[in-house]
């Protein structure tokens, strides 16, 4: 079966929620450029940081052109959006989204965040039900069918 690369967008997490050079080192002491990114990083108006459980292994940085929204008759629109950076299990910074691993992502939208996802919900309250999701126009019709059966 082949995978279907899209990456679910389940809830916004708070600044005050990322983790810190202290959990960081926890992990490693090594100072990968992922990391030195991160803690140079400061977040701008057009980035979302977002809430997922990776369903397939994506390179970071990646981008897409489609924005899932289930509550959208049309299934969703197009969109410029680039995840910038990932966090491993909401703690590590690493050039992936690991597959099966909680990760927290910094998506950074071209023209802006898109206001439906003013509808999302902080990490500490969200369902985690499946709505939004960045995928490839390419692949848009098989990730609407996995996320309508899977809800």
């Amino acid at each position: 079966m082949t995978e279907i690369e899209y990456v679910p967008i389940s809830a916004v997490v708070g600044l005050d929620s990322l983790p810190t050079i202290d959990l960081i080192n926890q992990y490693t002491k090594e100072k990968t450029k992922e990391i030195i990114n991160y803690l140079n990083w400061e977040k701008s108006s057009n980035e979302l940081v977002s809430f997922c459980r990776a369903v397939c292994e994506t390179e970071v940085p990646t981008n897409f052109d489609f924005l899932i929204d289930l509550n959208n008759q049309s299934g969703g629109f197009e969109i410029n959006a680039k995840i910038t950076q990932a966090l491993w299990n909401g703690a590590m910074p690493l050039n992936i989204i690991d597959l099966g691993y909680k990760t927290i992502t910094i998506i950074e939208f071209e023209n802006g965040i898109p206001e439906c996802l003013n509808s999302l919900k902080d990490i500490d309250d969200a369902d985690f039900k499946p709505r939004f999701a960045l995928c490839s126009k390419s692949n848009k019709e098989n990730v609407l069918s996995e996320l309508k059966n899977c809800g």
